[in-house]
């Protein structure tokens, strides 16, 4: 969920951070005069940083921290969920008598880990660019990573499960170079981030970008396609086509990037954002759904008080607990079929996203999600019916969809 924070103390009491006895300060000074330029310090995988002797920054992993302190390690392969936010950001503010309300956020990073039914080296293989700018791969023996630099943020693709031995393991991430890209989730300090509102925004914002995600399909056969077709599905696999083109024919780029993607969804056999956007927005939703027991264990409350975290200094922002045992006068939460997403506050009857609430493109994306398949085989239906082939090919159509679903 969170994993990598960056923050900024407004009006930091630097004497009292300097004094606390959980951190171990080096300094910096400048060789010349002597004057003591920076002082900083490590706890559990945070960084401390006391700059010209009025400024507070601290940056590193909330997860990594989470689990440090919980004597698993500096590590971040395993499930952080939003109570485990709510509890660590609590416990960090405690020990460093700070207020989430003036802790700025300067950087974030979120995403999730999911387990698709495709190998985690073909999905990555198959990624092409976003929004029309190029990925920049990294392959070791440990490591098969993408990463799309923007000028407002970080979009990365990794094999989770090749760098720490967890198997089939995606990891898709967002970390933000300038807030302004998570400005509609309204987080400016970690206080915003304890609202459930707003971490369902950010959720949103991960599965808007991954729509945004140009992929090739390697189940796309050899045979049986036009020349011209052949062409661009040809050209489009390729990254720096993309870059080219959009430099010679800016006003036909979107035309042409359309037509790519309503061939590879022709002649494909396995769409990989309909396949994965549910994935992702379904674990972020999980992720974000609060369990009363792992509550009471990591608070050692009481049964009958397991909703009594100490928010005396976590922030004014309201803490939203579901309890998911819901009274019998409370209406039942109700999700959207093909993303996940909560639409509780939408009319009875919604089935989807509306396009009101997530905006015109992802709600029509929520619906073709879930209306292709039937599209494709009628469609195949008509193209056997005007050209016959040796043997009934829906069958193995179905029986694939149903693999994936």
């Amino acid at each position: 969920m969170i994993d990598f924070i960056k923050i900024r103390i407004v009006n930091p009491d630097i004497p009292g951070i300097r004094n606390n006895n959980r951190l171990d300060w080096l300094q910096r000074t400048n060789e010349r005069t002597g004057e003591i330029i920076e002082y900083s310090a490590m706890f559990h995988g945070l960084t401390f940083q006391i700059i010209d002797n009025k400024y507070l920054n601290i940056s590193g992993s909330i997860h990594k921290h989470w689990n440090a302190i919980q004597g698993r390690g500096e590590q971040n392969y395993n499930d952080f969920d939003f109570t485990n936010f709510i509890l660590i950001v609590n416990t960090f503010c405690k020990s460093f008598d700070l207020s989430p309300d003036q802790c700025v956020l300067e950087n974030i990073e979120f995403g999730v880990n999911i387990c698709p039914p495709v190998p985690v080296p073909e999905i990555l293989r198959s990624v092409i660019n976003h929004k029309g700018k190029q990925f920049n791969q990294k392959t070791t023996q440990k490591m098969n990573y993408l990463e799309c630099e923007h000028r407002q943020y970080y979009l990365k693709l990794y094999d989770k499960g090749l760098q720490f031995d967890k198997g089939n393991t995606l990891r898709f991430e967002i970390k933000t170079r300038k807030m302004e890209v998570v400005k509609t989730a309204m987080v400016q300090t970690l206080s915003d981030l304890l609202s459930q509102d707003n971490m369902n925004s950010l959720g949103a914002i991960l599965t808007g970008n991954f729509s945004d995600i140009l992929f090739y399909d390697y189940t796309i056969p050899e045979t049986g396609i036009n020349a011209g077709e052949r062409l661009i599905l040809t050209q489009g696999q390729n990254p720096m086509f993309w870059n080219e083109y959009k430099k010679t024919n800016p006003d036909n780029y979107f035309k042409k990037r359309n037509r790519y993607k309503d061939l590879v969804k022709k002649y494909g056999k396995q769409d990989l954002q309909e396949i994965l956007i549910p994935l992702i927005s379904q674990k972020w939703n999980e992720l974000l759904t609060t369990d009363p027991e792992t509550l009471q264990e990591l608070t050692g409350g009481e049964k009958s008080n397991i909703t009594g975290i100490d928010t005396s200094n976590i922030g004014t922002n309201p803490v939203n607990i579901n309890m998911n045992d819901p009274d019998p006068g409370t209406p039942q939460r109700r999700y959207c079929l093909s993303c996940g997403r909560d639409i509780s506050k939408q009319r009875p009857g919604s089935k989807f996203c509306s396009a009101k609430v997530v905006g015109y493109s992802q709600a029509h994306r929520c619906r073709n999600i879930d209306s292709n398949p039937r599209n494709r085989i009628r469609y195949m239906k008509e193209m056997e019916r005007i050209n016959p082939p040796l043997f009934d090919t829906i069958p193995f159509f179905i029986e694939y969809r149903q693999t994936i679903n």
